[in-house]
């Protein structure tokens, strides 16, 4: 009994074997030319192996499409967009993060109002008191160059250890004038940052509560 379900079995599969084979002899491959016209056969000519192959049936139906190979301009496109998207990936990701930071920094708005606050005022503390350093170079210089001026007026030439200290303090008048703008320049986009972190822990808090 074992022997003949055995048989059965290995005569199913032999006819299974021999159905596949008869259908994919009756498969026809079509495609097109380089003037545009379809063409079928039971082959695709080499030149045509990379272009869009449809695959029919013995009743003439298109059971398969194999999709033509992409040219080099729809490859470096579809980098293109997949760059774009990750990229776009990136900033949502970033900008989660970013959120992430704010409110678990601040509970409140009135909470973030004061650390602005209190920053700009130790900001612009520290401006005034190079400022007030400057006025001291500047006065130094001042006086130097006066010193200067003088010995030119007497007919002679300011030693040059005078030169050089006026240079000196010319240079550090120069620098410290620097070091202030940079300074307010850091305070201003302090303030910018905080202005923009207030308007979107403001949305983010609307949008918990919507």
């Amino acid at each position: 009994m074992a022997k003949r379900c055995k048989l059965i079995s290995l005569i199913a599969f032999s006819l299974l074997l021999m159905l596949q084979n008869t259908a994919q002899a009756k498969q026809i491959k079509c495609w097109q030319n380089k003037v545009g016209v379809r063409e079928c056969g039971s082959t695709v000519p080499p030149e045509y192996s990379q272009s869009r192959i449809e695959i029919i049936n013995e009743r003439g139906l298109v059971v398969r499409v194999i999709e033509a190979a992409k040219t080099p301009a729809e490859l470096a496109a579809e980098r293109e967009r997949k760059r774009i998207a990750k990229e776009r990936e990136d900033k949502l990701k970033e900008q989660a993060r970013l959120d992430s930071i704010l409110l678990n920094t601040y509970t409140t708005e009135r909470d973030l109002l004061l650390a602005r606050d209190t920053n700009l005022k130790a900001a612009q503390g520290q401006i005034d008191i190079s400022k007030g350093n400057l006025r001291l170079l500047q006065s130094n210089y001042d006086d130097l160059q006066q010193q200067a001026a003088n010995y030119e007026r007497a007919g002679k030439n300011p030693p040059k250890q005078l030169i050089t200290k006026l240079d000196k303090a010319q240079e550090q008048v120069k620098q410290k004038k620097i070091h202030i703008e940079n300074k307010e320049s850091s305070k201003k986009e302090m303030l910018e940052k905080f202005e923009h972190d207030l308007s979107r822990f403001r949305e983010l808090k609307r949008g918990r509560i919507n």
